[in-house]
């Protein structure tokens, strides 16, 4: 038995009318898309100027900070050496965030997932901060991940703690299994207030930086960690406190 559909209820103009709209949507959605594809190439060349010239006169900094170590240097001398360096390696790690970071806003970013272990990459983490004072709780979970982005991840959040701790509070690091992997890490700085909770993982955003300490970052690296987190299918979170500190927090699935 034949069925109406909503197309015969139509005059021959409404339908020509319907169909010219199909077309007109069509034309701007390719528009739309080769709008996207021209924004990508061009981001593409400024990715490239930045790797080049961002990133090679800092390796030359590094390297040459490097060898005069080599030669007998004076305590002074060596402090202000490994000043150089550990500016210089800061600098190259948000140069490189922000390359990720840019990557991630115009084509997914890309995974080379395998089964890791999270307890000795976060050990890892924590080891590279030998000045730091950490209270940690760690599972022994595998989990499969890009183990390069799960790195950043951790030493990005890690960074951020140490970053704003107040001096002679631990930071706490807890990892758990609770309809997946889920990580924690709490310092005690200035807090951030919660109608701000969702606005600190967007690109470069900032609160008011003249009330909160936190807000010296430079806005990248809790974006990329939200952009790896989101292409792992994760959900990332922070609960804070103002003036008693901040709990960042992730769930990955195993």
């Amino acid at each position: 038995m034949y069925q109406m559909n909503s197309y015969d209820t139509l005059s021959r103009e409404e339908l020509l009318e319907q169909l010219n709209k199909a077309e007109e949507d069509k034309f701007k959605y390719v528009n739309k898309y080769l709008e996207q594809e021209d924004k990508w190439n061009v981001m593409r060349l400024l990715l490239a100027k930045i790797s080049h010239e961002f990133k090679t006169p800092l390796n030359s900094i590094i390297g040459f900070s490097n060898l005069l170590k080599a030669y007998k240097q004076s305590e002074k001398e060596l402090d202000f050496l490994n000043n150089i360096l550990s500016s210089s390696h800061h600098m190259l790690d948000l140069i490189q965030d922000l390359l990720d970071l840019i990557r991630a806003q115009y084509t997914p970013m890309e995974l080379n997932c395998n089964k890791i272990e999270t307890r000795d990459i976060i050990l890892e983490v924590i080891n590279s901060y030998p000045n730091v004072e950490f209270d940690y709780t760690l599972v022994s979970a595998e989990i499969k991940a890009d183990v390069k982005r799960f790195r950043q991840l951790i030493y990005n959040l890690t960074s951020n703690a140490v970053k704003f701790n107040k001096p002679g509070y631990k930071i706490k690091i807890l990892t758990y299994i609770d309809n997946g992997f889920n990580f924690e890490i709490t310092d005690y700085g200035d807090g951030i207030e919660e109608s701000n909770y969702n606005v600190i993982f967007e690109f470069f955003a900032q609160t008011n930086d003249n009330i909160y300490k936190r807000q010296m970052g430079s806005g990248i690296g809790l974006a990329l960690c939200k952009s790896i987190i989101e292409a792992h299918n994760g959900q990332i979170g922070v609960k804070s406190k103002l003036g008693e500190g901040s709990t960042f927090h992730f769930l990955l699935p195993i």
